[in-house]
């Protein structure tokens, strides 16, 4: 279970390693590109990844049959499906392919991945808040009440709601560090304040 190659641009992205690609790659003299391809991507570990097909109903206790259980046991942590619907459970019994755990999120009978959590199921569910977070900078509801709302005769007015805008970058921050923590890369720039970031 590798990364794709969305997901390694993702990661790029996030830490601040832009998604540039040029014809020098994979050759490039500052070892960037060499190390999320060469070295991230293939040594992330890893866990069985299977299937399933039960539908799952919210706030239950379910047993769902999964198409291999290999590298299932009573205690694996799992991450069932993916986005928005990702959860992860804890198993409490097992036998054969029937699988039971607590569920939070309901899962539909049309199938879902189930995952033994690894470094790459980790690696999936930080970049998914990242971007949810990254989104969120960039929506209106932010980028209308952060920064300067006039100045008038050397006196400076800030939008009332601006606090909204340092919060959701603290919150980014804050996933882009785990991510950073994860794969052993620092974050490029995210240890500057600017002014608007300080108010």
């Amino acid at each position: 279970m590798t990364l794709s190659v969305s997901e390694i641009e993702n990661l790029r992205f996030h830490l601040g390693y832009g998604n540039i690609g040029v014809g020098a790659y994979p050759y490039t003299p500052d070892g960037f590109y060499e190390l999320f391809n060469d070295v991230v991507s293939p040594y992330l570990t890893s866990g069985n990844e299977t299937s399933s097909t039960t539908a799952v109903t919210a706030g239950t206790t379910a047993t769902i049959t999964v198409v291999s259980a290999t590298g299932i046991h009573v205690h694996t942590r799992l991450v069932i499906d993916t986005g928005d619907q990702a959860e992860t459970v804890v198993v409490k019994a097992i036998l054969g392919t029937s699988v039971t755990a607590c569920f939070g999120t309901a899962h539909a009978a049309t199938g879902y991945p189930v995952c033994v959590e690894s470094g790459v199921t980790r690696l999936r569910t930080l970049l998914h808040s990242a971007d949810k977070a990254w989104a969120t900078l960039q929506s209106a509801s932010v980028t209308s009440s952060a920064g300067i709302k006039q100045v008038d005769r050397g006196a400076i007015e800030w939008f009332p709601n601006g606090s909204v805008f340092s919060q959701t970058l603290g919150h980014y921050k804050g996933i882009v560090a785990q991510i950073a923590r994860l794969v052993r890369v620092m974050p490029v720039g995210m240890g500057r304040v600017t002014q608007l970031e300080a108010y």
